[in-house]
């Protein structure tokens, strides 16, 4: 019974690891520094795929990929690095990132070249064989955890308002992450070197279930920090014709003089969590209603609302002599984005123009300003 239910944790940690790799690559406002994380979960599935597959199966049919699975734990340092590097500052990235998958690499090359050629390297077995082997896992993943968290802990020192909680998060993750998959690499050596007498450790890969759980209940309550926020990207909306609305013609226009005057006064899209729910909170009607609003007058949806607000709003501190100091990034944070690259594209769409571009173009002919007339 029991071990009937640890296949079935796995099973279904695979599953819900799958199905949030998928959701993250479907969303269209993330920025390259997912494609790290998605990785990070493709790694953890196949470690989960492995351990429910025979044994002996694998070691008749897919003798090489079996070997090196249990290369795959001097994955998850780079991953979680690059993920963390590339968060903080997507437009100077590191130089050549694919060589921090060397020492992987090397184990995965050393593997093949042994079985196909016969050529067995004298530094193989002290780098990737044994307790020897696990201990240069355990310090890979070690070294890109701390560097990862020292960056984490530069960018919450930095004190961004718009990004203390996205920061607050990935520190979470990088202390969970280091502390799983240094459990991973024992649990990987335990049942290479003592196998089949403990066998059973195979299902402390059910860390890797409880971790991926984590992440998804995070996605969930927050699709903000994983590149997308929530506050538009959740809420963008087709035109409808409202055949059925009980909305009165004197109740939309209140609405609309309220809303128009809510950012004209306060900014409120300047807020990064600000969400539909809450705005309509704020002009005391339900999300519906707003949405009608937006759609029949403006002929917008809250994404494109939203949206050309905080362009328009980039726009102004792009084009002022303080703006012209600052970071893009900055000014993207300060107007309500929560990713750069969201805010580059938006831009770009709504402008014909890049940030960098528009701020050039200011500069050369003073200050020039995109008026979307929303309001």
């Amino acid at each position: 019974m029991v071990l009937y239910g640890s296949v079935l944790l796995l099973l279904l940690g695979g599953i819900q690891g799958l199905l949030l790799g998928l959701l993250l690559l479907q969303r269209k406002a993330w920025f390259r520094a997912y494609l790290f994380l998605v990785l990070y979960l493709a790694v953890m599935l196949g470690q989960i795929g492995f351990k429910l597959l025979d044994k002996w199966w694998l070691m008749n049919h897919l003798l090489i990929t079996y070997n090196i699975s249990y290369k795959l734990p001097l994955l998850y340092g780079p991953l979680v690095w690059l993920f963390v590097r590339y968060l903080a500052d997507e437009n100077h990235p590191p130089r050549l990132p694919a060589l921090h998958f060397l020492p992987f690499l090397g184990g995965a090359l050393s593997i093949s070249l042994g079985f196909f050629n016969g050529i067995h390297f004298p530094w193989y077995d002290l780098l990737y064989r044994g307790w020897s082997g696990m201990s240069v896992q355990l310090a890979v993943i070690a070294v890109y955890h701390y560097f990862a968290l020292r960056l984490t802990g530069r960018r919450l020192a930095k004190g961004d308002a718009g990004r203390q909680v996205l920061w607050q998060w990935v520190r979470r993750f990088v202390v969970l992450s280091w502390g799983v998959t240094s459990a991973v690499s024992c649990l990987l050596t335990l049942l290479h070197e003592t196998y089949p007498r403990y066998a059973a450790l195979r299902f402390g890969f059910a860390l890797l279930t409880f971790f991926i759980y984590w992440v998804s209940y995070w996605v969930m309550r927050s699709p903000r920090l994983f590149g997308v926020n929530d506050s538009l990207a959740d809420h963008r909306e087709p035109e409808k014709k409202y055949a059925r609305s009980t909305l009165k013609a004197e109740e939309a226009e209140r609405i609309a003089d309220a809303l128009s005057g809510l950012m004209d006064r306060e900014k409120i899209y300047t807020d990064p969590d600000l969400t539909i729910e809450k705005l309509a909170a704020r002009l005391d009607t339900n999300r519906h209603n707003l949405s009608q609003v937006l759609n029949e007058r403006l002929q917008l949806s809250y994404f494109d609302y939203i949206n050309n607000l905080r362009v328009e709003e980039a726009g102004k501190m792009l084009g002022s002599p303080l703006g012209r100091r600052l970071k893009i990034a900055d000014i993207a944070y300060d107007a309500g984005f929560n990713s750069l690259s969201v805010f580059n594209d938006a831009f770009k769409k709504i402008t014909g123009r890049t940030p960098s571009e528009f701020r050039r173009a200011a500069q050369k002919n003073g200050k020039i300003v995109p008026d979307r007339s929303v309001r």
